[in-house]
């Protein structure tokens, strides 16, 4: 980092402002790069959508379904760990919860769940051959309550729920060692409830405390980390691929086959061949500094099916992890991040830009809720409901939604803003000033950073007519601490 002074065009005197330049890479490499490098060095791995899915013939399983449904008879989790070792993969993911609320562990906040420890299998069997067991949660729950049953409704989320949620997540992450990386889903992308309704920043919180080197990610979409360590690009949404030249952090997801993300009964006959996932795959994705996952989803009996086995002992003989440069300085991620209550604008629904929602979507189009305003300087005021010590960073995420189908490139930029100026009240009525500046016109994460401060409302003023996707806080350097 390196610090640099810079105006607001139109707006008064310099302020300082902490600004990233690749000039600063001796400052630091990103408060997460450790964990970071470990997993895009791990290259390759599996995941494993094995759940009540895997007995319907369905991605998306209705809710309140007969737990005996789930009647895995020959269940092996050491026959997926050896195929995978015999692909070359280091890790493996596992669906311990998803959409419906079917638990794979004894959990004691549900009936909905197996008759046996699966979670636990796995894990052990991962480990026992030198194999990174990580794990997938659902936050959205459609038979225990948390969020809606469908999308037709949008009931109220309750302490109850986010305390369910938080229940769950401690019963996985203390009871089965180490997990280094969770995945999160049901969660920024639905237009019911996000990352404000159940929110992030406690979610986030509590992740930490129970396992502080677990990277979490966040499946929301986007093009950009957004309240994630880890970049997720879903393959099957399009075709879409991790573009050339990326250098965040990042996987790609795709599944072994096209049928889909759980097990039907066609999966065994229509396979990505070996080819098409090392050089289709493997050979384009390490270069982009991205980790493919590749889902081989086990049948209705607990197993791979032999096709699929036969599959990655083929990969495992073609491939070789390829020679590139360390993953590259990686931007800080806000470990202590706070949820805005509400905001207030000049102008333009000013929700919009802090309902947590990803706001993701090709070709212009999208089930985006952004803050738009008219034309003019414009001002946004967040509201986190207290006053806090020692926040320290506002980011600003831009419009997320390409000109083009199907291609993380060519983003839209209208609108986005570039000139910004950030102040800070305890009242809202008196705003100190703490840092101004310009950000590249561009559809990646922007962030402000100024000296710890005290506050209950921040204020962004932009120069001109102004588009947000979604407006954050948090602390940087510490958590911020509600003043009594």
């Amino acid at each position: 980092m390196s610090l640099h002074r810079r105006t607001f065009l139109g707006a008064g005197a310099a302020l300082p402002l902490l600004a990233a330049t690749p000039a600063s890479a001796s400052y630091s490499m990103g408060n997460r790069y450790r964990l970071q490098k470990r997993f895009v060095d791990w290259r390759f791995g599996m995941f494993l959508h094995f759940n009540m899915g895997t007995y319907h013939d369905a991605e998306w399983v209705e809710p309140d379904q007969d737990p005996r449904s789930f009647n895995p008879t020959h269940l092996d989790c050491g026959q997926w760990a050896d195929a995978a070792k015999a692909a070359g993969m280091k890790f493996g993911v596992l669906t311990a919860k998803h959409h419906d609320g079917f638990c794979l562990w004894p959990t004691k906040k549900t009936t909905y769940k197996a008759q046996r420890d699966i979670v636990r299998e796995y894990v052990d069997a991962f480990r026992s051959r030198g194999l990174t067991p990580c794990l997938y949660f659902s936050i959205w729950d459609r038979t225990n309550g948390v969020g809606p049953k469908g999308f037709d409704d949008r009931p109220p989320i309750t302490r109850e729920a986010i305390d369910f949620v938080k229940a769950q997540l401690t019963e996985l992450l203390t009871g089965y060692g180490p997990i280094p990386l969770l995945i999160l889903d049901g969660w920024a992308w639905h237009w019911a409830f996000n990352h404000k309704t159940i929110p992030w920043h406690e979610i986030r919180e509590h992740i930490s405390s129970l396992q502080p080197n677990c990277l979490v990610l966040d499946l929301n979409g986007l093009a950009v980390p957004w309240h994630s360590d880890l970049l997720f690009i879903e393959e099957t949404k399009g075709g879409v691929f991790c573009p050339p030249g990326n250098t965040y952090a990042a996987s790609q997801g795709q599944t072994i086959a096209p049928a889909g993300w759980f097990w039907h009964p066609s999966t065994p006959t229509n396979l990505l061949t070996p080819q098409q996932i090392v050089e289709g795959h493997l050979a384009k994705l390490e270069p982009r500094y991205c980790t493919f996952i590749l889902n081989c989803p086990p049948n209705p009996q607990g197993l791979l099916d032999d096709t699929v086995v036969q599959t990655l002992h083929e990969v495992g003989r073609q491939w070789r992890p390829a020679k590139r440069p360390p993953l590259p300085r990686q931007p800080d991620v806000v470990k202590h991040p706070l949820t805005p209550t509400s905001a207030t604008a000049t102008t333009g629904e000013a929700a919009n830009a802090i309902d947590g929602h990803s706001d993701f979507g090709w070709n212009g189009q999208a089930d985006q809720t952004l803050w738009t305003t008219s034309e003019g300087p414009q001002s946004i005021t967040i509201d986190l409901g207290k006053v806090f010590t020692g926040v320290d960073i506002l980011t600003y995420l831009p419009r997320q939604d390409t000109a083009k189908d199907f291609v993380l490139e060519d983003f839209v930029t209208t609108g986005n803003i570039t000139s910004y100026r950030i102040s800070a009240s305890t009242n809202g009525k008196t705003f100190r000033p703490l840092t101004q500046g310009t950000w590249p016109l561009d559809h990646t994460l922007k962030e402000a950073r100024f000296r710890p401060t005290i506050a209950r409302y921040l204020r962004l003023e932009t120069q001109g007519p102004a588009i947000a996707s979604e407006i954050g806080c948090g602390g940087l350097r510490a958590k911020p601490r509600p003043l009594r």
